[in-house]
């Protein structure tokens, strides 16, 4: 606890002096980087700093990125702005294995059908203003709860043939699942075309007081205006496994100021395993703005290489037991509830990468955080779980518990490749079956865990050998949120 607090004064500390840091312009240039992006986001008053959770980090913090843990796609539409003006915007969010995580998005904003006239004042034909923003973006975590983001971006304008470019930076601490600070500075260097780019900079919180309620809050300050404090709240609710709903609203501006008034904001949205469904209304506050509507598509594919289990990169003895992958607390808290009463196990921490080890605090604190149990857990060739594994599993039922801030868990089932997929994949599904059953057996609530057997499409490492074989026939558990 005392690190923990140790960090979180650490991180408010490098956030401020990141607020006190900014570009000097004079001119206005490029005001749609500034309009928001995705629906959510818009329908929680903009606040979104400290609590981007999608594809669109990239704009709101690219910090955020860090905690994708899939390659994603994110759409948005913008209707009803006034004189047929356009606002939209697709985003894609990319992690790498021990790179990091990556960022690409097209922002397009302009206004189609204008009339063009003669000196007569006959009309000779329409034409289109288009303003673009195309902006590449990195993230990385730093350890200890904290991650930076960084961008550039291009800017074109097709009716004066001006062209930009503007660089961003943001950071995110995260000090508990429960708690987030965020600070980002848009345009911290920029120009677009003879003027200087504005820079905004933005503080926000995020907190989630109880399951599926978050509430944040951004201080926002654009360049020779007056600060303005967004704030939004959003209730995520899970039909199933596979679907859920949320509903959101906030306040955009909720400091009144010469130029603006306050804008509120509402919205929901549809989410499925692959996809998602979302709109907002957005009343914006600046006077001579009119309201409008934001509908915005997701999608996400596969995970990332980095939330894989790290086992691929152990050297394992056959009966070497548990491992704990990805976590982040103590040895002490991992051994009283993981191995308690079954003394054979130990958790054979000099195997882990130094990089690994040395981020170990707590099982399952962040999302993506692995346990797995490889080796002979169940009967050759059947679902019924030993003795063994059995008490195993008493003491992992037990954490999950006594952490309610796990919400879902996922309980993979893996073969090696020794027989076919017609058999490999239905045993594996078997067996995270069985798993789950006993783990509901033993209190754990059915909405928190989904199984699903994955047969020998996911080795950590090599079948040529019976070690490798050994390290595949795994069950995993995978913090999913």
């Amino acid at each position: 606890m005392t690190s923990r607090i140790r960090n979180t004064a650490l991180g408010l500390g490098i956030i401020m002096m990141f607020c006190v840091s900014a570009a000097n312009a004079q001119n206005y240039a490029a005001p749609f980087l500034r309009m928001g992006v995705g629906a959510r986001a818009m329908a929680m008053g903009t606040a979104q700093t400290a609590v981007a959770n999608d594809a669109t980090a990239a704009y709101w913090n690219p910090a955020a990125l860090h905690w994708l843990h899939k390659f994603e796609v994110s759409l948005m539409y913008t209707g009803g702005l006034e004189a047929d003006r356009n606002y939209n915007y697709i985003g894609a969010s990319l992690c790498a294995e021990k790179l990091g995580t990556f960022g690409l998005s097209w922002l397009n904003s302009g206004i189609t059908g204008i009339g063009q006239y003669d000196d007569g004042g006959n009309k000779t034909g329409d034409f289109d203003v288009a303003n673009n923003a195309f902006q590449l973006n990195y993230a990385r975590g730093l350890g200890g709860g904290f991650a930076l983001g960084i961008g550039a971006k291009y800017l074109q304008e097709n009716l004066a043939d001006n062209d930009g470019w503007g660089v961003d930076a943001g950071l995110l601490f995260r000090p508990y699942d429960e708690l987030t600070f965020g600070f980002m500075m848009r345009d911290l260097a920029g120009e677009y075309g003879e003027d200087n780019v504005p820079y905004e900079a933005r503080f926000g919180v995020g907190v989630n007081p109880w399951k599926g309620v978050t509430l944040t809050g951004d201080l926002n300050a654009v360049e020779d205006e007056e600060a303005t404090l967004d704030i939004g709240a959003a209730y995520d609710f899970h039909v199933s496994d596979n679907v859920s709903f949320y509903l959101a609203g906030g306040v955009n501006d909720m400091v009144e100021t010469d130029q603006t008034n306050r804008g509120f904001t509402a919205g929901f949205g549809f989410g499925f395993k692959s996809f998602a469904l979302q709109y907002a209304f957005v009343e914006e506050p600046q006077a001579f703005l009119n309201e409008n509507h934001r509908l915005s598509v997701n999608f996400y594919f596969q995970e990332c290489n980095d939330f894989k289990s790290a086992m691929g990169s152990l050297k394992r003895k056959p009966r070497e037991e548990a491992m704990v992958a990805k976590t982040d607390g103590p040895k002490e808290f991992i051994h009283r509830y993981i191995f308690e009463g079954n003394p054979s196990l130990k958790l054979s921490l000099e195997l882990l990468r130094p990089e690994v080890k040395d981020s170990i605090e707590s099982v399952w604190m962040e999302t993506g955080g692995v346990v797995s149990f490889p080796g002979i857990n169940f009967a050759t060739g059947s679902a019924e779980i030993t003795d063994e594994f059995a008490r195993v599993l008493d003491g992992a039922a037990k954490l999950i518990n006594e952490h309610p801030e796990i919400q879902l868990l996922e309980v993979q089932g893996h073969t090696d490749n020794t027989g076919s997929d017609a058999i490999n994949n239905p045993l594996s599904q078997a067996r995270a079956d069985a798993v789950r059953n006993y783990l509901i057996s033993r209190g754990v609530d059915p909405s928190r865990l989904v199984a699903k057997g994955y047969g020998s499409s996911k080795p950590v490492a090599s079948n040529a050998n019976e070690q490798g074989r050994y390290q595949n026939r795994r069950i995993d558990l995978v913090r999913i949120r």
